[in-house]
């Protein structure tokens, strides 16, 4: 046995409390994670996809402050209120501090920035248990700068805290060792659940993983019944949810499933070939695709779980005919942690041909353990200059900061969207004005009712004579105002896809 190898198994006999080296390191990979996810939120603020806003923190404002847009989901009861509920109790747990959505965005920001930190977190730890203190740096660092882990990671699409639910699952259930621990296994089993909840495209890979007979795992006959008790614990809870706001339990689930597949209703919001995540992970990673498809290879040498999920979670995907780069981030987010083991194989295997040239085990890992350090902080950084990239980081942000400017006025009696789709505008989440919102969408209209508005949030030229004034641009969206009191006017219901109509809503 090297000296390498035996460093890392003592090192892995460790606990990670008694190791300060490790406890340092490890709180250090979790604080830079949390610092960069946090960049979305103070310093990049941007809307990937509306469901960012609409399923999400819209549902939640209208719990906490009573004005919110309603979307069809929230009509025909396809979404669960579990996350836009969960949400709701961070905006009421900040209102002490001040109702504005300056205060509860970026708290809800920082929570949900913390959860993503926790998946770089699971990275050091699975690297530090199967290589080293520095495998575990390595593989921590890759996960905590990763730009897509830092883009998604504090952001309320269910697919990205699912992702974040499901690395934290995984990781309890199997952290490098055949863990036994039935507490340990019904909170795995429960952070599952959540996930598979959360995201229902992922419950495939997440049953896989819980009755597939994986080596250097507990035996099946003694995992599994405490993984199915924290699973149930998870349906139960969202079965009680969906219970108290649908009616019954699973209804949200059972709807989904049913207008999304059967009605096809996800279909009119486009469908694309089987390859295009394969040809977006192109688009996105470039020349880097192939190097992590083989880090997480090497990664899988250890920990094969990680990679297998990952392509069960892209060929789920690619099966569906309704098809967005988002979609897949919890595959992302694995074969990045996979990739990070990778990296950690890599410093081993070449701290123990240093080793064999004369140099000590601890100065060898060093050595190996920097360059690969470099690479895992570096990479992203060099992709983040990309073009696909710089369009993902700014998307919508003309319109965030157009609506920072209308949470701060005052005297607002009616907002209109002129040449903003209302599934853009961010909503009452961002504007957090107790007024109506319009969005009449020809200059006609426009004129007719310019009464009933007194707050115009654009993205076009405004009709000559509206009497409006600009008071900010940004790009090319503008907020206008005019003086005076508002008439009252109907608002407009959002739009159904078609097919809807054969389907009875839960909701008027």
């Amino acid at each position: 046995m090297s000296n390498v190898e035996a460093s890392r198994i003592e090192s892995r006999a460790e606990p990670i409390g008694a190791v300060s080296p490790a406890l340092v390191a490890g709180a250090l990979i979790f604080v830079a994670a949390f610092a960069l996810r946090l960049l979305p939120v103070f310093v990049f603020p941007a809307i990937n996809y509306p469901d960012e806003i609409f399923q999400t923190i819209e549902p939640a404002h209208r719990v906490v402050f009573g004005t919110g847009v309603v979307p069809w989901e929230f009509v025909y009861g396809t979404r669960s209120w579990a996350l836009p509920g969960f949400i709701a109790g961070i905006m009421e747990a900040v209102r002490v501090f001040g109702g504005g959505p300056a205060v509860y965005l970026r708290a809800i920001g920082a929570v949900f920035a913390a959860l993503g930190a926790a998946s770089a977190l699971c990275a050091f730890l699975w690297g530090r248990r199967l290589y080293s203190l520095w495998g575990g740096i390595v593989a921590g660092a890759l996960a905590a700068c990763w730009l897509d882990a830092v883009y998604f990671g504090p952001r309320t699409l269910s697919e990205a805290v699912a992702a974040h639910v499901l690395v934290v699952g995984l990781y309890l259930a199997a952290p490098g060792y055949a863990t036994r621990g039935r507490n340990r296994l019904v909170s795995a089993g429960f952070a599952l659940g959540v996930a598979a909840l959360l995201r229902i495209q992922i419950a495939p890979a997440v049953a896989l993983f819980v009755l597939w007979p994986w080596q250097g795992m507990a035996p099946l006959r003694q995992r599994l019944p405490p993984l199915i008790a924290g699973g149930g614990v998870a349906a139960l809870v969202f079965g009680a949810i969906d219970a108290a706001t649908w009616g019954w339990p699973g209804e949200s689930l059972w709807r989904n499933l049913l207008i999304n597949l059967w009605y096809g209703i996800s279909a009119d919001f486009g469908v694309s070939p089987w390859f295009f995540y394969l040809d977006a992970i192109a688009v996105y990673w470039g020349a880097a695709a192939v190097a992590m498809a083989v880090l997480a290879r090497l990664g899988a040498l250890r920990l094969p779980q990680l990679a297998i999920l990952a392509f069960v979670i892209l060929l789920v995907h690619s099966a569906i005919g309704h098809k967005e780069f988002r979609f897949i981030y919890p595959a992302l987010l694995l074969a990045v942690i996979s990739a990070g083991l990778g990296l950690a194989q890599l410093v081993e295997w070449i701290a123990d041909g240093l080793v064999l040239r004369g140099a000590s085990a601890p100065v060898a890992l060093r050595a190996a353990a920097v360059p690969m350090l470099l690479l895992a902080v570096l990479a992203p950084v060099a992709m983040a200059a990309e073009p696909p990239y710089q369009e993902m980081w700014t998307r919508a942000a003309d319109i965030v900061r157009a609506d920072r400017v209308v949470a701060g006025l005052a005297k607002v009696c009616g907002i209109e969207l002129y040449g903003v789709r209302w599934f853009n505008s961010g909503g009452y989440s961002l504007m957090n004005q107790r007024a109506p919102l319009y969005w009449i969408d020809n200059a006609a209209g426009f004129m007719a009712h310019r009464d009933a508005f007194n707050t115009v949030l654009a993205s076009r030229a405004l009709p000559e004579q509206s009497g409006f004034a600009t008071i900010r641009c940004f790009g090319t969206v503008c907020v206008a105002r005019r003086p005076g009191p508002c008439a009252a006017l109907p608002t407009a219901a959002t739009e159904v896809p078609p097919g809807l109509d054969r389907v009875a809503p839960l909701r008027p």
